[in-house]
């Protein structure tokens, strides 16, 4: 069947005035065919006996930190295997995992390879995607924790690292970079979050915005999984109850250990680039009113997990792959293209909870958008958010690390890039009616992929399933 583009697409993206929609552009069936901002092929591992990989720091799996290429050229190669330059937060958990493999990134190595120094013997370049499992020679780690924030290694090393490695991001440094190990050193000691209660904060705007189809094809599925038992406590904010007091007022009282949220994320005011970085990604509430950052500061729960379900809820790229999509002069075009003005960037509520001396575990966010139909299959209806509710139910309360618990969401982004290739295969002998196809796959895999998370890929919750 020769696939069909949607004749509107919208942005669960908030400027102070409207939520982007728009037609596609002229060039929306040739986009598709763009690898531009996609992974590069990965494949499956030999087969084998399955490690058990819920046990990050068995060397079969693995756990990595990366780093930036030390530009001091006078270092060893032990020297640099032992991240001698890594800031001393990371010397501490270096100190405290013993085992961890240090890897570095340099520009020339994009998202395809990472390097690996050693005491003894030549440096490696493993393929990532392609390369075992594990902490010896000519392994990477299965659970890779980046530090430092997109400026220094690029959000698409993340997103190639994620389509088979459990993945997270510490975008941070000096005395923040402190506060953030030295609460996971001591898996949040001290700290009186219940974790074994959740809650849900579901803003939908009417039937015909993309809030609505977020709620079904999202936030629904999750407060079905999470409505006790196991949990003692579940709570859903929704609709006209979904107000930016309320969410405050319920973290509050209840200290849940799961923070769901499902909004629009503020990227306004489009003309004021400033005040537009310092609130990029808040949710916005049933009033179109931004949740206060001090107050979102003051009130998260320490040792949370927040699943921001947001525009640039995670920050922004600096970069804007969605030229010839959406059309020129469109509101959406528009949104994306102040955005990428910002430059690289992590949002600003990330960092606050993730820095602040008493830290959240993790925030789950999106670099750029959401496209309203990568949320669901046009042809059936059916809607595509039970992995990300499986990965904060089941997997999550399970007792998983919180970055394996996102893996089976991660292998679809994978199969929609497999997907994309083989079609790219057709569309070079010639088959043009691809192209529709091919457009959708790679929007599906742009918008996926950038669910990123902030935080050690390794943390969990006590589990109660």
């Amino acid at each position: 069947m020769t696939e069909v583009l949607p004749q509107e697409v919208q942005l669960n993206a908030w400027t102070g005035e409207e939520a982007p929609r728009s037609a596609l552009g002229g060039g929306a069936e040739s986009w598709g065919a763009r690898s531009r901002g996609l992974p590069h092929s990965q494949a499956a591992l030999p087969f084998g006996a399955p490690p058990d990989l819920t046990r990050w720091s068995a060397p079969d799996v693995g756990y990595g930190v990366l780093l930036p290429e030390p530009e001091d050229s006078g270092m060893t190669d032990a020297e640099k295997a032992a991240g001698a330059d890594a800031p001393p937060a990371v010397q501490e958990l270096l100190a405290a995992r013993p085992g961890t493999v240090v890897l570095r990134w340099r520009p020339k190595l994009e998202g395809r390879f990472l390097r690996r120094y050693y005491p003894g013997g030549p440096p490696e370049e493993p393929t990532v995607g392609l390369t075992p499992f594990g902490v010896g020679r000519g392994c990477l780690p299965k659970y890779v924790v980046i530090i430092g924030g997109p400026e220094v290694i690029p959000w698409s090393v993340q997103y190639a690292l994620s389509t088979r490695h459990a993945v997270g991001r510490i975008p941070l440094s000096g005395e923040q970079l402190a506060h953030y190990i030295e609460a996971l050193l001591s898996d949040w000691n001290g700290t009186t979050t219940a974790l074994d209660r959740a809650l849900g904060w579901t803003v939908v705007h009417g039937p015909g915005d993309i809030t609505a189809l977020m709620n079904t094809a999202i936030a629904q599925q999750l407060a079905a999984r999470l409505t006790p038992p196991p949990l003692t406590g579940f709570r859903q904010l929704a609709g006209e109850e979904a107000t930016g007091a309320a969410l405050l007022q319920e973290l509050s009282r209840s200290a849940p250990g799961l923070v769901a949220t499902s909004s629009h994320g503020r990227t306004g005011p489009l003309g004021d680039p400033d005040a537009m970085r310092a609130r990029l990604g808040l949710p916005v509430d049933a009033s179109h009113t931004d949740v206060p950052l001090r107050e979102l500061r003051e009130l998260m729960p320490p040792g949370c997990i927040w699943y921001a379900q947001a525009c640039c809820s995670a920050g922004a790229s600096g970069d804007s792959l969605y030229t010839g999509l959406l059309p020129e002069g469109s509101s959406a075009l528009g949104t994306v293209t102040a955005v990428a003005g910002l430059g690289t960037m992590v949002a600003p509520a990330a960092l606050e909870l993730l820095g602040r001396p008493h830290p959240v575990r993790a925030v789950l966010g999106h670099v750029e958008p959401t496209f309203s139909w990568t949320l669901q299959v046009d042809e059936t209806g059916q809607k595509l958010g039970r992995r990300i509710a499986a990965a904060l139910s089941s997997h999550l309360y399970g007792g998983q690390p919180l970055g394996l618990a996102l893996s089976e969401y991660r292998a679809d982004v994978g199969e929609l890039h497999s997907q994309w290739a083989a079609l790219h295969t057709q569309l070079a002998r010639g088959r043009k009616e691809v192209r529709p196809a091919m457009t959708r796959l790679r929007l599906s895999a742009l918008d996926r992929q950038s669910l990123v998370l902030l935080g050690d890929p390794t943390v969990t919750f006590p589990a109660l399933v």
